[in-house]
């Protein structure tokens, strides 16, 4: 039963820190006279306004009551932030400003965009100037429990499509897995005994406690690490003199790391087993996501093909290219759904489905991502990720993930609905945050629906206790118009390779041992905001993202990392780890 929230005491039972309800002055960056910008007299705009950069971090706002993992409520910076902050102080409020426009001119020309569904022009995707900076201690803290859950999730696909030990054994609930809509036929091509979900997309929240909670798995096609390393090459370019306070990771660290996943996949019967051929399978300039498909083929010496540019000859799958020269492909990164590629026609004018299928039973080629793979993106079958952990790993899981009810199970609808205004319930085939509803924020009539819904249908949906996401300081407009820097909602895409521990040619069509898989965190992340006032992170939604500075080595700034799920409570000296 989804239990009922008690924010009288953090998560691990021990009273909350009560915060000091005397008045403190807003604490800004001091502007100081030669840093100014200058003003045109004959305009409305005055230099008050650089002290107003830092309004909406007044500690009477509701802003002091979230965790802004920046800037303390009053508006001073953390010490991980204070050269970041310093700096963009000094900057000042109409360079910022201009440089913000210059960012978005530079997204446009770079082809950092995406597509609304429903909409035929692609947006520039929204980049805030202002960037997350994860420590390295904290970085090598979720590295390893992100790891350990692709090891595991991995492991699971691979069962679910085979064997199925883990619902033999009771873990997983038969109905829960048959149910769910990612689990497909198409799953049973790729042959048993090979990793499944080469990359896969994590994304997390760290919450008001300074806690960190896996909130999705995402095993299909994981993406934004393009924009990830964009956002890094218009920061460089426009902000370099903040960047230059700090030692951090280079999102171009992805793209070789892209390749050796690519080739650490060959399958057993691969053309050029020593010299695996790679391409990248779209369906072409169509795709919300071609931004990224080009830029990852062009990173990794690879081609981007669609599938007329394809062809199964003599059992081995080739690719034309626009010069009519034909190779044959070994290992291919699949960004098209199975029907876009099993129904198409390729060049040698046959259905490609038919020679595919033959050629992944034959283990000559190899998808990555295989198809069949949004079983493991399913929100019940999220519920039981820990449980996989310990099935498949015999370990405890080292990342917290959001506690979920599965409202089919017994007593589970009626307890949800009779909390139905403080839990978020969501459809457990939705993405992109479409049919959630936020009971705070959701009207008596939005309630109602959902309530009918839950009733008719209640497989169809899960429950979870609202997460109030951390926030972090963001540049754009209040509710009354005027440019400041106000605090939103944010999470974190992570990363995760995971590579078997000896060639596909050795592998035989036995289960896949999560002890035998290698998993290796990308160094670099897509932080994504929401829109102001939203808890809901989606581009779609009015939210965009920011570069996320992921430091190489500790730094003396006197703050110490939560590890293992601690949680942070933070004072006038810096953080305290409370375990």
């Amino acid at each position: 039963m989804c239990p009922a929230k008690d924010d009288t005491n953090t998560s691990d039972g021990t009273p909350r820190e009560q915060s000091n309800d005397a008045p403190s002055p807003l604490v800004t960056m001091e502007f100081s006279d030669e840093t100014l910008p200058t003003y045109d007299p004959d305009a409305d705009a005055t230099p008050s306004e650089d002290a107003q950069l830092f309004s909406a971090y007044d500690p009477n706002s509701p802003a002091a009551k979230l965790w802004d993992e920046a800037l303390f409520a009053d508006g001073t910076p953390r010490p991980r932030y204070a050269f970041a902050m310093e700096k963009f102080a000094e900057i000042g409020l109409q360079e910022l400003d201009e440089r913000n426009a210059r960012a978005e001119d530079l997204e446009r020309e770079e082809g950092i965009t995406f597509r609304v569904t429903g909409e035929n022009e692609p947006q520039v995707f929204p980049m805030d100037f202002i960037p997350r900076i994860i420590n390295a201690e904290t970085w090598t803290f979720l590295s390893e429990g992100l790891e350990q859950r692709a090891r595991a999730l991995n492991a699971f696909l691979d069962d679910v499509y085979g064997p199925k030990k883990i619902v033999e054994a009771g873990v997983v609930d038969e109905f829960d897995l048959q149910r769910a809509p990612g689990y497909e036929d198409s799953g049973f091509l790729q042959p048993t005994g090979s990793v499944r979900a080469q990359v896969c997309g994590m994304d997390l929240v760290c919450t008001d406690e300074g806690r960190w909670y896996v909130l999705e798995d995402n095993l299909r096609v994981p993406s934004g690490i393009t924009f990830s390393h964009s956002m890094r090459k218009i920061s460089r370019e426009l902000f370099g003199e903040v960047m230059e306070g700090y030692d951090m990771h280079d999102p171009e660290e992805a793209f070789p790391m892209i390749r050796e996943t690519m080739r650490a996949s060959v399958p057993q019967n691969a053309k050029n087993p020593q010299d695996p051929q790679l391409a990248v399978v779209s369906i072409g300039d169509t795709d919300s996501a071609w931004f990224e498909h080009q830029r990852i083929a062009e990173m990794i010496g690879a081609p981007v093909c669609t599938p007329d540019q394809l062809a199964v000859i003599d059992g081995y799958l080739h690719y034309r290219d626009a010069e009519g020269q034909e190779r044959p492909l070994d290992v291919v990164y699949i960004r098209i759904t199975k029907e876009q590629l099993f129904e198409a026609t390729g060049f040698n004018g046959e259905k490609l489905g038919p020679g595919l299928e033959q050629a992944l039973n034959g283990h000559r080629v190899l998808f990555a991502n295989a198809f069949g793979n949004g079983v493991g993106d399913d929100k019940a079958i999220y519920a039981y990720v820990p449980q996989m952990i310990r099935f498949y790993l015999d370990e405890e899981p080292l990342l917290d993930q959001v506690p979920t009810c599965l409202c089919h199970k017994p007593g589970e609808v009626d307890a949800v609905l009779s909390r139905l205004g403080e839990v978020v319930v969501k459809p457990v085939d939705g993405y992109g945050g479409n049919g959630i509803t936020i009971g705070p924020e959701c009207s008596d009539e939005v309630l109602a629906q959902r309530a009918e819904e839950l009733k008719d249908n209640p497989e169809g949906y899960i429950a979870q206790d609202v997460v109030r996401l951390s926030t972090l300081p963001t540049y754009g407009e209040d509710t009354t118009g005027n440019k400041v820097i106000h605090p939103r909602h944010v999470d974190l895409r992570a990363f995760v390779h995971v590579r078997p521990a000896q060639s596909e040619q050795e592998a035989s069509d036995q289960p896949v041992n999560a002890h035998r898989l290698t998993a290796h965190t990308v160094p670099a992340g897509l932080t994504r905001t929401a829109a102001a006032g939203s808890l809901i992170v989606n581009t779609s939604r009015g939210g965009g993202g920011k570069d996320t500075w992921i430091l190489q080595n500790p730094v003396e700034w006197g703050e110490n990392i939560p590890s293992a799920g601690a949680l942070v409570d933070e004072d006038e000296e810096g953080p305290v780890v409370m375990q």
